[in-house]
């Protein structure tokens, strides 16, 4: 039933039979030291634009554009992998902000995928026109037949199974992730949407969609609305980081996951990783124990360390070079950043690339 104690005990099995990842505790420790006095700051300058919408649209958006958190990096017209960029509302934009962006900027312009009958009946020429690049005319997004799927998938599914609302969804779950009845918002949203949210066991779009809205509910849920309620959760300690590419960057590039010779050289020579491999599986579910782990020693919530471990290797990771001044790249590791003092080979490297629909 997709419990959370399960979710846990299968991510620790990867771990324990790991052959190509394992923890540094020792690494872990230092973290651990900074991230203790960096516990609710936010200091790299990422913005999140939100359409202007009341609370109830607002929900939906969020709910309905988790759907596409997945794959923003790119290859540029020289072979280049960069992360994806696009010049959308005339500001070039990158990554994750950008498709919030993206998608703003479709709802502004009259294509309301909130309603469950607009996602079904959308082709891939409208999903080509939301990504669409102001200054180049063109898509550079990948995987846009994958993407229709999903919203496809939603739109059938709210209809079928929630009244075309994600309010009832979580309704239904009263504030809970996980309950016993199966009926917690990462399990509806995992047995549900299988497509769109599935990902077990280590469900990153549900955690992170859910996880965003949580950290920002003050900011786009009214204390005095009437749905503030649905986004209280009783049970945000089981909110785990997201296992996606730019937190275990961060972790083997700082030293807390140490990473064997195969790995290390397809990081190296910028090679694909295949999907559901074993060193996918295993940097994935160390990734999620590892935040689990440091958010445990802190007396936090894993969620309290997601900024930190997402932020480093988003902002400051790809920029850091060897010699970099602490005024160009800001850094509170770097006198004990494996992969800066120890393996500067590691430094030449970028996040583990894999084409997947899952993050």
């Amino acid at each position: 039933m997709y419990s959370y104690t399960d979710m846990i005990a299968e991510l620790q099995a990867i771990a324990r039979g790991a052959e190509h990842v394992h923890l540094d505790e020792d690494r872990l420790d230092q973290v651990t030291a900074v991230v203790r006095t960096r516990l609710g700051i936010n200091d790299f300058g990422t913005r999140r634009d939100y359409p202007d919408l009341p609370p109830a649209e607002m929900l939906q958006f969020l709910l309905v554009g988790g759907a596409h958190n997945f794959l923003f990096w790119q290859r540029d017209p020289d072979g280049a992998i960069v992360p994806w960029h696009v010049t959308v509302n005339g500001e070039a934009r990158t990554g994750f902000p950008a498709y919030l962006a993206c998608q703003t900027r479709a709802l502004r312009q009259g294509q309301n995928f909130l309603d469950p009958d607009v996602l079904l009946s959308m082709t891939l020429t409208d999903i080509e026109e939301m990504y669409r690049d102001e200054q180049i005319g063109e898509v550079t997004l990948q995987f846009l037949p994958e993407r229709l799927a999903r919203f496809h998938e939603v739109g059938r599914v709210l209809k079928a199974r929630y009244a075309g609302s994600f309010l009832n969804l979580l309704e239904q779950a009263g504030g809970h992730l996980f309950r016993d009845d199966g009926n917690g918002i990462i399990q509806q949203l995992i047995t549900e949407f299988p497509l769109t949210y599935g990902d077990w066991p280590f469900c990153k779009k549900a955690m992170v969609t859910i996880g965003n809205l949580y950290q920002d509910r003050d900011r786009l849920i009214p204390r005095s609305s009437p749905y503030r309620n649905l986004v209280e959760l009783r049970d945000p300690e089981k909110i785990e980081i997201g296992a996606d590419y730019y937190r275990p960057y961060f972790l083997y590039r700082v030293g807390v996951l140490r990473i064997d010779e195969e790995f290390r050289i397809r990081l190296i020579n910028r090679e694909l990783i295949e999907r559901e491999s074993p060193v996918e599986r295993e940097y994935r579910a160390w990734t999620i124990l590892a935040g689990h782990e440091l958010a445990k020693r802190l007396g936090v919530t894993p969620h309290d360390v997601a900024v930190e471990t997402w932020g480093m290797g988003y902002v400051r990771c790809r920029a850091c070079f060897i010699g970099v001044s602490d005024a160009e790249v800001p850094c509170h590791y770097r006198a004990f950043c494996y992969a800066y003092n120890e393996e500067p080979a590691l430094m030449q490297t970028l996040w583990p690339l894999v084409m997947t629909t899952a993050y």
